[in-house]
């Protein structure tokens, strides 16, 4: 059982408020903080705060001990997810990740061709897919997986007597034909797109009252990437509005992107991404014709499987957000009304990250206790068998935390 300390990622997209707020934290110089990671991914493994070295370098060690056989006879010496807090203030990519087969043919391809791992022009940075599942924490906006080719129709219809060009998409819209609509619309001359973009945005402007929430999307994405063809992506891909507490999960192929919202990730930790507009970054399309699930898509909205825990003297509810893979399992605990310390019902390898509250965890005996507050967290390894949680200051006997862990027991 051992604190860790997240490292932060100041990509552009984030948000300068979300995340140093949650930490309790001054605004860091205007300085975007997009991403805290709560693993031991290569690229930015957490340090442990009493050891001087980093999580992925203690894994090492001992894989067997520190995640158990099961673990590492599945997946590897590694831990094999990633948590995540994520502050979207602007939009993201839109992107899919391979499946683990395509993950590992297409790293090993990209090996025998010679492509350095660091490469901007790299597809495949690791052979692991990436599922992944938002907790929203605030209302959060994403975009996720392709729209009926009929409904994809009836919104291109709308903009028709705007942009009369885009009927040249109705018969492959009419054969249900996604994935050419796709490759037609990605292949047009820049100099289409760019005309398109601002003749529909300034009518947009002009009519503001009109608009759809679609419409409203175009408008911010056509701003920040007045040529790129994915600022269309609001009337083919699912838009979707999570509440606090509401959960998307993402498989393999689903084109989405993030637009705006504060939430934990969780995902298997891979970093391969094939990225599909609104972004400056390389868009491979043949691969990403191959890797996407050009269909219509239902977006896996998942909304917590409440499970109280019998408990003297308090009460606790884990909330269940099932996914359909190993690599990782999400819940929350959410504690009321605890006088004395309980029996927290985890297994390692599992990360906790405390959401509200101020707590102590105490592990078997050879453990040193714990003291997480808001926003931090620690890491339990495999021999762990049981927790016990009690409140450390007044206003500290309610709360919530936050518990990532392999999706299998043992």
């Amino acid at each position: 059982m051992h604190k860790i300390i997240p490292r932060a990622q100041d990509y552009p997209w984030g948000s300068t408020r979300w995340i140093p707020e949650f930490l309790g934290l001054p605004a860091p110089d205007e300085k975007p903080w997009a991403e805290l990671w709560y693993g031991a991914h290569p690229r930015a493994p957490s340090l442990l705060e009493e050891k001087g070295i980093d999580l992925l370098q203690w894994i090492s060690r001992d894989p067997e001990l520190i995640l158990g056989s099961k673990v590492v006879n599945t997946f590897g010496p590694q831990l094999p997810f990633l948590l995540k807090l994520l502050a979207a203030a602007e939009p993201l990519s839109i992107q899919c990740h391979p499946s683990l087969l395509q993950a590992q043919e297409g790293f090993q391809r990209e090996n025998q061709l010679g492509i350095p791992l660091d490469s901007p022009f790299r597809n495949y940075k690791d052979p692991n897919h990436k599922p992944e599942i938002i907790l929203a924490l605030s209302p959060f906006t994403a975009l996720c997986g392709f729209r009926s080719s009929s409904t994809i129709l009836h919104q291109f219809k709308r903009v028709v007597p705007i942009l009369p060009g885009l009927t040249a998409f109705f018969p492959l819209l009419e054969r249900a034909n996604i994935e050419e609509f796709f490759r037609s619309l990605f292949t047009l001359p820049r100099d289409t797109i760019r005309s398109w973009i601002h003749t529909y945005r300034t009518h947009l402007r002009e009519k503001p009252d009109h608009s759809t929430p679609e419409d409203r999307w175009f408008s911010l994405l056509s701003s920040l990437y007045p040529e790129d063809p994915g600022c269309f992506s609001p009337y083919y891909l699912n838009l979707v509005e999570l509440s606090p507490g509401e959960a998307l999960y993402l498989d393999s192929g689903v084109l989405h992107a993030y637009l705006h919202g504060f939430g934990i990730e969780l995902m298997a930790n891979s970093d391969n991404v094939l990225r599909g507009g609104l972004t400056s970054k390389y868009v491979d399309l043949e691969e990403l014709l191959k890797v996407g699930r050009f269909k219509e898509e239902i977006p896996r909205v998942i909304r917590p499987e409440r499970k109280r825990i019998p408990l003297v003297g308090g009460e606790l509810w884990e909330e269940l957000y099932p996914v359909p893979i190993m690599e990782f399992h999400l819940s929350v605990f959410r504690i009321h009304e605890v006088k004395d310390q309980i029996l927290l019902p985890v297994s390692g390898p599992a990360i906790l990250l405390c959401g509200e509250g101020v707590w102590e965890l105490k592990g078997e005996s050879g453990y040193k206790p714990i003291l997480l507050k808001r926003g931090e967290g620690c890491f339990l390894d495999a021999t762990l068998s049981k927790i016990q949680l009690s409140g450390k200051k007044a206003g500290s006997e309610s709360g919530w935390i936050v518990q990532a862990r392999v999706g299998f027991d043992g």
